[in-house]
């Protein structure tokens, strides 16, 4: 079942697309509204799998949404709705899973959704990729394996960097700047000297920084970050 969110100004078109919905997908529609501002300040965004984004709206244009969307981690993908045919190359740049112009078929919803269904599948097989990558890590003689999904962090200490995990820290030979290009994208850098994994984020408390001290599952290790670097993280993980 997928999870559906509705960003569209004109009623009639609302009341369509939710008609076809119903003929085509099994879903739940977790929020309707009419503006740019609506949709963002919905506390349903992180459990939506598709929107569906008109492109002129009231406040805002739809591109815009997206695009916002997009460069704050959203993990849910996006199809246009619109009258307009002319946004569609720039639609498909940001990242779109489908461009629809009204009036369409139940067929050519349906293809839209299969593409959907197509980029979330891939997705799973990419993040799988990932949390089967290793790291090297070498003391001397001896090698050891570290499975990426293990680490919660990696700190720079005295110019080392050192993957934290569970059980074990293990140094590493790249900086970090080298670091993030190898990571998934649920490394965020959050601070010079700190990659933390969102996914093992367990505590977040102010610090007299301005940033975040943070704690994180199954590790004693804990991480600071910049100012900056804890915008970045509560957008991730949009708090």
């Amino acid at each position: 079942m997928l999870n559906i969110a509705i960003i569209e100004d004109e009623q009639p078109a609302l009341e369509k697309l939710l008609s076809q919905l119903g003929r085509v997908v099994q879903h739940k529609v977790l929020f309707t509204c009419d503006t740019v501002t609506g949709c963002l300040a919905s506390s349903q965004l992180s459990k939506v799998d598709v929107i569906f984004v008109d492109i002129n709206l009231p406040d805002a244009s739809g591109m815009s949404l997206v695009a916002t969307l997009k460069s704050s981690g959203f993990k849910g993908e996006c199809i246009f709705s619109t009258a307009y045919s002319e946004f569609a190359v720039e639609a498909f740049t940001i990242g779109a899973a489908d461009y629809l112009l009204k009036p369409y078929t139940d067929d050519r919803l349906s293809l839209a959704l299969s593409r959907v269904n197509e980029k979330r599948n891939n997705k799973a097989s990419e993040l799988q990729e990932a949390e089967e990558q290793t790291l090297v890590s070498k003391v001397g003689d001896k090698v050891t394996l570290v499975k990426v999904s293990d680490i919660c962090a990696i700190k720079l200490e005295h110019g080392q960097a050192i993957a934290y995990g569970t059980n074990a820290s293990n140094p590493l030979d790249q900086s970090l700047d080298e670091l993030m290009t190898l990571l998934p994208p649920h490394f965020l850098r959050i601070h010079r000297n700190c990659i933390a994994n969102i996914k093992a984020v367990k505590h977040m408390d102010r610090w007299i920084t301005g940033g975040y001290l943070i704690k994180f599952n199954q590790s004693e290790v804990q991480a600071i970050s910049s100012r900056n670097g804890g915008r970045l993280l509560k957008d991730k993980l949009m708090l």
